[in-house]
């Protein structure tokens, strides 16, 4: 019998007495055949699925945009002393976040767990950890407003002080412990990475086809159809902007969605075994988890003070929660960006997607297992010497958890899991650099295959931008070597249309614009059409849609 029909067939039952048990034997059925108590999980507690994860206006989904990102990613060349990414701190192999208590980010040494503090090679100083525990960025682009509900300025960071991603991707290049080290000041060390990427080709390039729209603009201002452009305007396509949806777009893809959890939403009663969902019943009921963890995403995206020891070296505040004077080094989260004396102490409450591998956990490491975790708000959290009584979150109190439960719930928490998610590192980057964690990724064949966007800078790099166009588009390429070269457009038909260009060129990037018009001047039909770059004995060829 088919999930529909037994749901036809006892609702039936229970409306239509057989004998003097009817009724009690349809619940009874139900009972034993797990059909009611799987199905009341989900209409009890009213499980969602995962929502589409929301892009801004500005920055809307865009493969070339991704693996731009992904390489800016994994890039040394962001950091100042160009020994740092910030794949250096969210490693694949630990979660997209670093396995560490607290973050060790520039001029450091190893991954992982087991990365050392380092000396600056500029100034020869220790380059401090950050004084909190890194944050994975899996499923940050769902990250909630003021409301909990995914939001494209949803807040960043533990206190919250940036919004939206596109915010936030910039700020580790300014902060020293993250990514500036000792090779940039401050307040150059943006203008300073974009400098170093606008003098890399392979980049220019890439900016290009990822922002075609900005791409384009520029090109608007240069010379007109038929005439050859210096590319060096086009490296202006590189900007804060750019580079921040650059890495932001990279960052929205990586959504860990396929756990046995969402199969279990959608409808597979198999997907949880018993003691999962066990633990399933147990977070919405009386372990009260779901009061800060709800929603597909597990977060409210509230910020709450729950009295978690300080472990670390914390972020210096002038006062207590008193106003008195007293020595730095308590991190006071929410309250350094609010001002809102209620918020000494808080964080952000962090969704619990792929929680049993981004180990240790608080804003400080403070708590090494998922287990310390059941146990620290099986008693009630904590009750941080600081932290005045009455700013403790009104939510935590004592469980009284059985030893099954935590064992219930753990499973639970486990089966938050995605398996199939696989972060891909790239052999290599345009700056040359060696991406951080390569050897590691080799070794959990997390390697990305080449790729166009991961081509050589010798390789012929064809395309045109916009595309589909209207009116007017510019044809892009690289030269590998310097040689005899021919640019025509071709119909489907495998009729010469225009040509653009013949004759000698050097090695290096070409522009050149087409106004959709023929030889004769006249507006070609819209349709698919043919770029076709002849170099020596090689031919390329590239598709291009004109739209009128």
């Amino acid at each position: 019998m088919s999930r529909r029909g037994v749901w036809t067939w006892a609702v039936e039952r229970l409306q239509r007495p057989i004998g003097r048990c009817g009724s009690l034997s349809a619940l009874l059925w139900l009972a034993a055949t797990g059909v009611w108590a799987q199905d009341d999980l989900r209409r009890r507690f009213d499980l969602q699925p995962v929502p589409p994860v929301p892009y801004p206006v500005n920055n809307p989904y865009n493969p070339d945009r991704v693996e731009l990102g992904r390489l800016l990613f994994f890039d040394p060349i962001l950091s100042g002393e160009k020994d740092t990414a910030c794949s250096t701190c969210h490693l694949p192999t630990f979660g997209m976040a670093d396995g560490r208590q607290l973050a060790a980010g520039a001029s450091g040494k190893g991954l992982g767990p087991e990365r050392q503090l380092g000396f600056s090679a500029i100034t020869g100083d220790t380059v401090i950890s950050e004084p909190r525990h890194t944050m994975t960025i899996f499923n940050v682009g769902y990250n909630g407003d003021e409301s909990g509900q995914p939001s494209t300025k949803g807040f960043m960071l533990w206190d919250g002080k940036d919004r939206g991603l596109e915010a936030q991707a910039l700020r580790p290049l300014i902060v020293r412990v993250e990514l500036r080290g000792d090779g940039y000041q401050r307040e150059m060390a943006v203008d300073s990475v974009l400098a170093r990427l606008r003098g890399i080709p392979e980049y220019v390039g890439l900016f290009e086809r990822a922002f075609p729209a900005e791409a384009d603009s520029v090109a608007r201002q240069l010379p007109r159809p038929g005439c050859v452009h210096d590319p060096t305007p086009l490296q202006s396509v590189i900007t804060r902007s750019t580079l921040g949806r650059a890495i932001a777009a990279f960052e929205r893809e990586q959504n860990t969605i396929n756990t046995p959890y969402d199969h279990y939403v959608a409808g597979d009663d198999q997907a949880l075994g018993d003691a999962e969902k066990r633990g399933l019943e147990l977070f919405h009921t009386k372990a009260n988890c779901v009061s800060c963890h709800s929603g597909p995403m597990f977060t409210d995206s509230s910020f709450r003070v729950q009295g978690v020891e300080q472990v670390g070296p914390g972020r210096a505040s002038a006062t207590t929660n008193t106003g008195t004077p007293r020595p730095t080094g308590r991190d006071e989260g929410r309250f350094l960006n609010s001002g809102n004396r209620k918020d000494i102490g808080a964080f952000r409450v962090v969704g619990l997607r792929q929680v049993a591998h981004t180990a240790p956990y608080m804003h400080d490491g403070a708590l090494a297992t998922l287990e310390d975790v059941i146990e620290f708000y099986d008693r009630g959290g904590g009750d941080e010497e600081t932290i005045a009584e009455e700013n403790l979150d009104s939510e935590l109190f004592p469980l009284g958890l059985s030893d099954g439960e935590k064992a219930d719930l753990l499973a639970f928490m486990h089966a938050l899991t995605d398996s199939t998610i696989e972060v891909g590192v790239p052999p290599r980057v345009p700056s040359g650099l060696p991406p951080p964690g390569l050897e590691l990724a080799r070794e959990a064949g997390l390697v990305l295959p080449a790729s166009i966007a991961l081509a050589k800078p010798s390789a012929v790099d064809l395309f045109n931008y916009p595309n589909p166009f209207n009116g007017e588009t510019v044809v892009a390429l690289a030269l590998p070597r310097s040689g005899e070269i021919e640019i025509e457009v071709y119909n489907v038909l495998g009729q010469s249309v225009r040509r653009l260009y013949a004759g000698y060129r050097a090695a290096g990037q070409l522009r050149i614009a087409w106004d959709g018009r023929d030889a004769a001047g006249q507006p070609a039909a819209s349709g698919l059409y043919l770029v076709s770059l002849r170099l020596g004995a090689e031919r390329h060829v590239a598709r291009m849609t004109l739209v009128r």
